[in-house]
């Protein structure tokens, strides 16, 4: 029983660790919040920048389309080694850790996707930047 009660303060511990940022972050947003700024931004700054703005969200919707279509490949390239790799349990394995790190990128990439357009909308609701597309 005095195990799981150290189990359970030591996981505890390690989750404040984790929500603790997460928290700090969220204060800070709310209070650096364009609503308590100075001002808006100024028109001219958002015309002369929204050919930027349009450049860099292509260029971040192209890696991120590049970057899953390699996990895909890399997913698919590991399956053909497994099937290939027969009794052999060292390709075997290999090809097992291969899929597996192509399933990590995937979920990466699909992070990175979630966490622009989260940014992007924020953006857009504060008027920051016109929308991209």
């Amino acid at each position: 029983m005095a195990i799981m009660a150290r189990l359970t303060r030591h996981s505890t511990r390690g989750y404040l660790r984790l929500i603790a940022p997460v928290a700090i972050a969220l204060v800070w947003l709310v209070v650096s919040s364009p609503v308590f700024a100075a001002g808006a931004v100024p028109t001219g700054a958002k015309e002369a920048l929204a050919p930027v703005t349009k450049m860099i969200t292509t260029l971040v919707a192209i890696a991120i389309g590049l970057g899953i279509a390699i996990c895909g490949a890399v997913i698919v390239w590991g399956g053909i080694e497994k099937t290939l790799a027969g009794s052999n349990q060292d390709a075997e394995h290999r090809s097992q850790r291969r899929i597996q790190n192509g399933i990590h990128g995937l979920v990466w990439m699909i992070l990175a996707s979630v966490i622009v357009s989260t940014i992007t909308a924020i953006a857009v609701a504060y008027g920051l930047i016109d929308r991209p597309f």
